[in-house]
């Protein structure tokens, strides 16, 4: 909490902005992780082999 608050002070702001800022800061870099996730998924497609099968089980 010292440090919610320290950081609130240095920015004058309340603790309720520093962490409503910080949990829309986390969750906007999730969604573009999981969106940059989404859009990797059809490079890795051509790999996507049955046969590969006995080496995706190692």
């Amino acid at each position: 909490m010292r440090l919610l608050k320290a950081e609130a002070n240095e920015r004058d702001t309340t603790v309720k902005e520093v962490l409503s800022r910080a949990l829309e800061a986390y969750f906007a870099e999730r969604l573009e992780t999981k969106a940059l996730a989404k859009l990797a998924e059809s490079s890795f497609s051509e790999w996507d082999d049955p046969r590969d099968a006995d080496y995706d089980r190692l």
